[in-house]
């Protein structure tokens, strides 16, 4: 009796785990597609600004990360919505949803007039950062662009919450492909530029960096409009009262920002960190900045997928905590990360077996002595994101899991401590020579911190009892 007992209880768990499984695949599989469209976007943008100029594409490595930095805490707090969404959905208050996203609008159209002195103050960011002369114009130019879609990308983060929120992911994933399908075809169009277009006679000419931001700029208003398109359709008011929730609510503009402005100093943590690694790295020359923009290009191939991976797990923790229970919402995690390893773990062998595949790909086109060097560099560089890319899947998914609890202040404060035990060495220590590979440890020690901390709070179980909504 006892040992059928717990046969048919093992059975009884086996199928729980499955079903968390399919489950989170169900949530996770379109966010995946829509987050590799976006790192796709990036790795064939970067490329084609290597085959048009080398220069470009080292400035677009700089440029990119700094409009990161001054874009991700509005980012950030606004990609809470989907998280707190998922939470009124366990509560059954789908009513209270419209009132609670109009808040997150407001949010993005209030950061304008900050993003506008970022743009105007370009150039005199990178010549504080001590920046090669060569590359400031380049990379003022490009953050200059970039941040006119800044508020464009806060609104879609935003509004993409209630399609996430509500685990109507495949949304997503079509308005991601569609976007950056666009994107590619406008990069290629304004990067290289054409003759006479034979419907309207107006040749588009070659922009280099400038078409690549213009064209990511398109793409980030595009997503934003299909987005409010979409949910202001009539078929969401009646359970979501869009329209009705149209207003500002100054109690739940004060629970968005309590929950979601730890996130934002997170992103702003990690991204600030790793622009200070990028632009010492910057300092160092152009073939060493290169070849980390080449390969970071193959590390964003494998790490941005997972935040897919990593919001399925938000999502369904925020649900299942109110609607299920905190064991159910373990599982959901812990689905997450098997999914996440086996993902990440794939990865792991192409880096250490075909480095030189992988890298090939630059090879085409390349631009002269300075790529081949990069390249060269590059493959070893892809020996550090083998050590730690398993471990950064680890983290973003339980971070993301616990972001979804609302245990998003231990979240920041994990990523500063990480952030802070990396650079301060980093900083002490610095040897004279072998910075580029020194940079790259420290890379990996911070990934491997935040890692670390992230499970102890998770094991520790606080995160079950706690309540957004």
């Amino acid at each position: 009796m006892t040992a059928q007992h717990s046969s048919s209880t093992q059975t009884t768990l086996d199928d729980s785990f499955s079903s968390a499984v399919r489950e989170v695949l169900r949530v996770a599989l379109p966010l995946m597609v829509s987050a590799g469209t976006f790192s796709l976007v990036l790795f064939a943008d970067r490329t084609l600004l290597l085959w048009f100029d080398g220069e470009s594409m080292s400035a677009a490595m700089a440029g990119g990360n700094l409009f990161w930095v001054l874009a991700c805490l509005p980012v950030g707090i606004a990609s809470m919505t989907g998280a707190i969404i998922s939470q009124y959905v366990g509560a059954k208050e789908d009513d209270q949803i419209g009132r609670f996203l109009w808040q997150a609008v407001w949010l993005a159209l209030a950061m304008t007039p900050l993003f506008v002195v970022a743009a105007i103050y370009a150039t005199r960011l990178f010549q504080w950062t001590g920046q090669p002369e060569e590359l400031i114009g380049l990379q003022s130019t490009y953050l200059r662009l970039l941040m006119l879609g800044a508020a464009g990308i806060v609104m879609e983060t935003a509004l993409s919450g209630f399609f996430s929120g509500t685990e109507r992911t495949s949304i997503i994933m079509w308005v991601s492909i569609a976007s950056g399908v666009l994107n590619f075809l406008l990069d290629l169009l304004m990067i290289y530029g054409t003759g006479p277009i034979p419907a309207i006679g107006i040749a588009v000419p070659a922009m280099g960096i400038a078409g690549a931001a213009i064209a990511s700029v398109i793409s980030f208003w595009f997503k934003a409009a299909c987005y409010s398109w979409l949910i202001l359709r009539p078929k969401y008011e009646a359970q979501y009262r869009i329209r009705a929730g149209f207003g500002f609510d100054a109690q739940r503009i004060r629970n968005l920002l309590f929950y979601g402005f730890p996130t934002g100093l997170m992103y702003l943590t990690e991204s600030g960190g790793f622009t200070v690694i990028v632009l010492r790295i910057g300092n160092i020359g152009d073939v060493p900045l290169r070849a980390t923009t080449m390969a970071i290009n193959f590390n964003m191939v494998a790490f941005i997928p997972l935040v897919g991976v990593s919001i399925a797990a938000s999502v369904l923790v925020g649900r299942h905590l109110l609607e299920s229970g905190p064991a159910r919402a373990a599982r959901s995690v812990y689905a997450a990360i098997m999914i996440g390893l086996l993902y990440s773990g794939g990865w792991v062998t192409a880096y250490l077996v075909a480095p030189d595949w992988l890298m090939s790909l630059y090879e085409l086109n390349q631009s002269g002595e300075a790529s081949v060097q990069a390249i060269a560099i590059a493959k070893g560089l892809l020996k550090f994101v083998a050590i730690y890319v398993v471990l950064d899947a680890t983290q973003l998914i339980v971070a993301g899991a616990l972001r979804g609890a609302g245990d998003t202040w231990f979240v920041l404060l994990s990523g500063l401590a990480a952030s802070a035990v990396a650079l301060t060495i980093g900083f002490t220590w610095e040897p004279e020579n072998g910075l580029l590979h020194w940079w790259w440890w420290m890379v990996t020690l911070w990934i491997w911190t935040l890692a670390t901390l992230m499970l102890l709070r998770f094991l520790q179980g606080r995160w079950r009892r706690m309540r957004m909504v």
